[in-house]
């Protein structure tokens, strides 16, 4: 895609974008007989036209788990057609960790957009895009029952009520709730939780008992959920309680098989969009 015509795209609408977003809550309520569930994309563009072709999202209800920059090779291509789905109404974006100031200048996004817009429109649309990153949504309910959220559950005992009044903009974030929301993991090793060394301070490994407790205080059935590459493209935690999608091989993935879910009616499908 031409650059101009992105870095043109987002000088127009990023104002439009962030005041949509601002009218939401960290939390979302989605109802939709046809859901399609797209993991990490870390700039995979071409994944997301491959998934477009084949499930066409004037038919099925898009849900996007987060990260669609850094590490990948066409990180400000994804990052436009994701939010240009978003304005015509035929995407729901969810915030990742790599939407954030803490990631973008070490693993490649702020450098991309000096690269391809120059460093005065790059460092211009980058301040916007980090407004627009700290209003995003955190996390949805799908149906009553699926809890979608980019990272994992807080140590807390949180409600959905609770995380749906979670403040925003947090532009790193710096609540600690929202935080473990993007930054968790879930692990069959522990039972509560333990914090998580490899991904560093205020990050948490959760267990089968937190998810239990919380989706039963919640009534929900599931959690789905991104952050976590997975070389297969899915994985189970928790007696499939914790479904991780990862729908990226993009960059350092090159050996992925991405995935999506796809909820049809009643039913659930783990489905492979690697060609």
């Amino acid at each position: 895609m031409d650059p101009l015509v992105i870095k043109e795209f987002l000088k127009e609408n990023l104002n439009r974008i962030y005041d949509e977003f601002s009218t939401h809550e960290s939390l979302l309520r989605i109802t939709t007989s046809k859901a399609i569930i797209i993991g990490d994309l870390h700039g995979d563009f071409d994944t997301l036209l491959r998934v477009m072709d084949r499930f066409s999202p004037d038919k099925w209800t898009y849900i996007m788990l987060g990260d669609y920059v850094d590490r990948g090779e066409h990180q400000i291509e994804t990052l436009y057609l994701a939010l240009k789905l978003f304005l015509e109404h035929r995407a729901i974006l969810l915030r990742g960790n790599h939407e954030s100031p803490l990631t973008n200048y070490e693993y490649g996004f702020y450098m991309e957009l000096l690269r391809k817009f120059g460093p005065r429109d790059g460092d211009s649309i980058y301040d916007r895009l980090k407004d627009v990153f700290s209003q995003m949504p955190i996390s949805a309910v799908l149906n009553d029952k699926y809890f979608l959220v980019h990272g994992g559950l807080p140590i807390n005992n949180v409600s959905i009520d609770s995380i749906a009044k979670l403040p925003k903009p947090d532009e790193i974030p710096s609540n600690e709730i929202t935080f473990q929301l993007l930054w968790n993991d879930p692990s069959d090793d522990v039972k509560y939780y333990e914090q998580n060394i490899i991904r560093g301070p205020g990050t948490y490994v959760f267990g089968p008992v937190l998810t239990e407790n919380f989706l039963n205080n919640s009534g929900l059935k599931m959690v789905i959920r991104g952050h976590e590459y997975t070389p297969q493209g899915y994985k189970w935690n928790h007696g499939n309680k914790v479904l991780t999608i990862f729908t990226s091989r993009a960059g350092p993935y090159n050996g992925t098989k991405p995935h999506m879910v796809l909820i049809d009616g009643g039913s659930l499908s783990i489905i492979d969009v690697s060609s």
